[in-house]
């Protein structure tokens, strides 16, 4: 069995809160609901506690679930295009080990379109952030075609983190959304996706659902009653003949505050094992959290050998091309 300290990951579920998105927030009128603890303010601090963490490489991630558009277009547009040039220049001194995923001004489609272009192009990104739900809007909405369109014909990596729902407040539970809710809401996106048609149409976007996907991988049988059941018009056999499973198998995956037997046994079950990828959820979580989480993956039966390697970075390498060149070494 490999030990932890002598692992070299690529992280793809990394968290930093940047001042600019911090500024950008109080311009916006919006308070920050997740209030972290740990801000990864630095690229230093950043470097730091990634080498205490076995994290040989990152990918960022910019957003707190107080998310990017608070009824203003030209907020919202602002704000993801200060966040996304900071951490065009927090990578820029580690480019080998940092990358990010730049942030959308969603549900506005033709400034969301204007932004990822720069991003790309101009800041180099790694790929796009999105949170499940903004506005009410969902990942897999119809009304974000036109930006469907062009992550499928840029062949896009887009990582889906969960934000919390609306509805939580008139829950009558004394349950913080990160407990239960925000499993739920990666797995609504990933039905969602599914269910309209954006996998079938958009093959070229290569998607990341957090968390091992929340609930996707216990309820993927269960999704079939769409195949079966479904009322709409045209019913969906119908728009998306090939049906669920096919799909299932083109989601991407990271392992954050999924480190144990039956989660991971779950997902194992369900995903491309070249899709699974290695996530801490770091600085957001506790390190001793992320640790116990690293300790009981290394040591499941199904990841010995030579097995653990595409978890731990090969799998994210041949997505990222900022780290294509570890896979010559």
């Amino acid at each position: 069995m490999k030990e932890p300290s002598n692992l070299r990951l690529i992280d793809v579920h990394h968290h930093v809160v940047l001042p600019e998105y911090e500024a950008a927030l109080v311009r916006s009128g919006a308070a920050d609901p997740s209030r972290p603890l740990r801000k990864n303010s630095s690229p230093q601090t950043a470097l730091h506690s990634m080498a205490e963490l076995s994290i040989d490489a990152a990918i960022l991630n910019p957003l707190s679930v107080a998310g990017v558009h608070h009824g203003d277009d030209a907020n919202a547009r602002y704000l993801t295009e200060t966040t996304n040039e900071a951490l065009a220049s927090f990578v820029s001194v580690a480019p080998n080990k940092l990358g990010f995923f730049a942030a959308l001004p969603l549900p506005d489609i033709d400034g969301a379109l204007r932004q990822m272009e720069r991003a790309l192009d101009e800041f180099h990104a790694d790929g796009i952030i999105l949170l499940s739900n903004q506005n009410g809007f969902y990942v897999g909405d119809p009304a974000f075609e036109p930006l469907y369109a062009e992550m499928h014909r840029r062949s896009v990596v887009v990582f889906v983190h969960p934000a919390s729902p609306a509805y939580v407040p008139a829950l009558r539970l004394n349950l913080w959304a990160a407990y239960i809710e925000y499993p739920f809401e990666t797995t609504r996106v990933a039905a969602n996706l599914i269910y309209n048609g954006v996998m079938s149409r958009y093959p070229g976007i290569r998607w990341i659902l957090a968390h091992a996907g929340g609930a996707l991988p216990y309820l993927s049988v269960r999704l079939r009653l769409m195949e079966e059941s479904d009322k709409g018009v045209p019913p969906f056999i119908e728009r998306v003949p090939e049906g669920v499973a096919p799909h299932l198998k083109a989601f991407y995956f990271d392992v954050a505050m999924a480190g144990g037997a039956a989660p991971m046994a779950a997902l194992m079950e369900t995903a491309d094992p070249a899709h699974i990828l290695y996530g801490s959820d770091w600085p957001y979580l506790e390190r001793d959290y992320v640790v116990d989480q690293l300790a009981n993956l290394v040591g499941l039966p199904q990841l010995q050998g030579t097995r653990l390697g595409p978890l731990e970075w090969r799998n994210a390498a041949q997505l990222f091309r900022r780290f294509a060149g570890r896979l010559a070494v």
